[in-house]
């Protein structure tokens, strides 16, 4: 009763979304059909599976409980460790977005109707598909543009291959934005976020920027720029900081 007294004081707000655990599937079509009787729509619902660690899934009933507080604790260690492997200093802001920014992408990275699997390894993995990998992309194009100290110009004609492929993949961003939206998938846009910076790697490899020639310089660098702001707006979407500094 205090559910179909929530929902149908929440829908009067407009666009009405609720997320559930994929066991509450039976109850939200009970709380569907009563609503149905009163004559209010139903929210749209997003069914998410479970989160399942590298031990098996978590249980109130067999004791194995891993609360919040601790697995955020756990997460900010693990990140000041691996900072600690590469930089003679921690810097404690930088290992909190990362942290937090590998478990938050580690979840919706995967389709929601399918179980996460949670390893630590392959979340903090600053080379693999996760949120430390497209931080660091992100950090990456941030450099290069202190470097280079001053805003590009606007970009001229493209002719390599791996910069046809990131034009291309930038003007598809919208397109995925809409459609996560209209399918509630948040995943759509986590993926996008991983290829568009495997494709900044393979041109930053490739292609010379600051030690290109004048014109296909300011190019490549009003070309990167986009690239860092589209990942910007990307993260920022899926709650996650996006670094100019790793």
């Amino acid at each position: 009763l205090r559910d179909i007294a929530y929902t149908s004081d929440k829908a009067k707000a407009g666009k009405n979304i609720l997320v559930l655990g994929e066991d509450q599937k039976l109850y939200f079509q009970q709380i569907k059909a009563a609503l149905s009787l009163l004559g209010v729509s139903a929210p749209e619902v997003v069914h998410y599976s479970f989160v399942l660690l590298s031990e098996g899934k978590m249980s109130t009933r067999k004791g194995k409980v891993v609360l919040l507080e601790d697995f955020m604790k756990e997460a900010l260690d693990k990140a000041k460790k691996e900072l600690a492997k590469r930089y003679s200093r921690v810097d404690n802001s930088l290992a909190k977005k990362i942290a937090y920014g590998a478990i938050k992408y580690s979840m919706l990275k995967i389709s929601a109707e399918k179980n996460v699997t949670f390893d630590w390894e392959t979340a903090l993995n600053f080379e693999g598909d996760s949120g430390p990998y497209i931080q660091y992309a992100h950090a990456r194009i941030c450099s290069i543009l202190r470097k280079h100290g001053k805003r590009p110009d606007k970009p001229a004609a493209f002719t390599e291959k791996e910069e046809i492929n990131l034009l291309r993949k930038l003007a598809s961003f919208n397109d995925i934005i809409d459609e996560s939206a209209m399918h509630l998938k948040l995943h759509l846009i986590a993926n996008y976020l991983y290829e568009l910076s495997q494709l900044f790697n393979e041109f930053y490899h490739s292609c010379p920027v600051l030690n290109a020639e004048p014109a296909i310089r300011e190019a490549r660098l009003a070309l990167i720029d986009m690239i860092r702001q589209t990942l910007n707006n990307g993260l920022s979407v899926l709650g996650i900081e996006a670094p100019e500094k790793m």
